[in-house]
C-alpha cells in the first residue's frame, strides 16, 4: 500500500479471522480487510459518498455485569484451594477475565457505522465506538463537503417540508411482556427443593446429577430474561428480583464450586499416596447452614418474583 499518501484514521478493529482498518487519502477513503492471508482494498471517493450513517447501540450493562461477577466468583476459588499452582492459576485466569468487560465499559458506547454511496452501504466495522465515530466524522465531513459543496439550510429546510407527512399516524406494535422470568422463578423454587432433598439424602446421587443440570438451567435463564427484556418488558420488580439473584448465584458458585474443587483435590491427594479407594466426588457442603442459605434465597427470590409479577402484568 503507498503509504506516502495515507494517513491512519482508525486503529485495526480486530476478530478472529484478522482486522480492518480506516485510512485516509487526499481524494478518498480506504478501507482495509485483511485475513492475515490475504488483504482486500476498497475505496471510497470523498464525491461519491452520499451518506455515513451512525447508530449507537443499547449499553450491555446485564451481561458486562454478570461477567465481571462471574469473574469475581472464579477468582474467589482461590480460598478454597491449598496448591500454590492452582491459587495462582485461579488468580490470573480471573484477573483476565475481568480485564475484558471492564475494558469494554472504558471504551464507552459502541456504534454501528455504515457509508453509504450510489451503488452501495458498506459497513465501517473499524467504527465501532461512539467516540471513535465522532473522530471520524470530524476527520471525513470538511473532506466530503470539499468535494460536494455545502448545502445550504436552506435547501435542507424546503427538502424537509417537501417530505409526505401520514394522514393518521401508523399504529404502535405493542409486545405484550414474556413469561419467562415467571419459568426461572419456577426454577429457583424447583431448585430450593432438591437442595433440601439432596441434604436429607446425599446418598441418592440422581438429586445431584439432576440438580448439576437444573442449577445450570437456572443461570442460563437468569442471562437470557435480562437479555431479552431490553424495551419489550417494562415491569420493574420482576427484573430487580432478577438482578439481585446474581448475587446469589455468585454465592453458590464459591459454595458449591468450593465443595467440588475441594472434594477433587482430596480424590488427587489420596491418589498420590496410594490410595485408590472410589470415593465419590460432591458439591453439597457436609455442614447444612450454606445450603439452607441457598433454598432461602431461592425461596424468597421465588416468592417475591411471583407476586410481582403477576401483580405488575395486572396492574398493565
Amino acid at each position: 500500500m503507498p503509504r506516502s499518501i495515507y494517513t491512519k484514521l482508525t486503529a485495526r478493529n480486530r476478530s478472529l479471522t484478522g482486522y480492518t482498518q480506516l485510512w485516509l487519502a487526499p481524494d478518498h477513503l480506504l478501507l482495509l480487510t485483511s485475513t492475515r492471508i490475504a488483504e482486500e482494498y476498497k475505496r471510497f471517493s470523498f464525491s461519491d459518498i452520499q451518506s455515513i450513517v451512525v447508530t449507537q447501540l443499547s449499553p450491555q450493562i446485564v451481561l458486562q455485569v454478570i461477567l465481571i461477577f462471574a469473574g469475581l466468583a472464579w477468582t474467589s476459588f482461590a480460598f478454597t484451594v491449598d496448591s500454590s499452582f492452582a491459587k495462582w492459576a485461579i488468580i490470573i485466569t480471573g484477573a483476565l477475565a475481568l480485564l475484558f468487560p471492564l475494558l469494554d465499559i472504558a471504551r464507552g458506547p459502541r456504534c454501528r457505522c455504515y457509508l453509504h454511496t450510489r451503488v452501495s452501504g458498506e459497513l465501517l466495522a473499524p467504527v465501532s465506538r461512539m467516540n471513535t465515530a465522532g473522530k471520524f466524522l470530524a476527520a471525513i465531513r470538511p473532506r466530503i463537503e470539499a468535494a460536494q459543496g455545502v448545502l445550504p439550510a436552506g435547501d435542507l429546510a424546503a427538502i424537509e417540508d417537501s417530505a409526505p407527512a401520514w394522514e393518521t399516524p401508523p399504529p404502535a406494535i405493542v409486545d405484550s411482556p414474556g413469561y419467562l422470568p415467571e419459568i426461572l422463578f419456577g426454577t429457583f423454587l424447583l431448585n430450593a427443593i432438591l437442595l433440601w432433598s439432596a441434604l436429607q439424602f446425599p446418598k441418592v446421587a440422581e438429586i445431584t446429577g439432576l440438580l448439576m443440570s437444573t442449577l445450570f438451567a437456572e443461570a442460563l435463564l437468569i442471562v437470557v430474561a435480562l437479555v431479552r427484556r431490553r424495551g419489550r418488558d417494562e415491569r420493574v420488580i420482576v427484573y430487580v428480583v432478577v438482578a439481585l439473584a446474581i448475587l446469589g448465584v455468585g454465592f453458590d458458585i464459591v459454595t458449591f464450586g468450593g465443595e467440588f474443587i475441594g472434594s477433587y483435590m482430596k480424590v488427587i491427594e489420596r491418589a498420590k499416596n496410594g490410595d485408590h479407594t472410589i470415593t465419590p466426588m460432591t458439591m453439597i457442603p457436609s455442614g447444612g447452614t450454606r445450603v439452607l442459605i441457598a433454598c432461602a434465597w431461592r425461596v424468597a427470590a421465588a416468592a417475591i418474583g411471583l407476586v410481582a409479577a403477576f401483580a405488575e402484568r395486572w396492574r398493565k
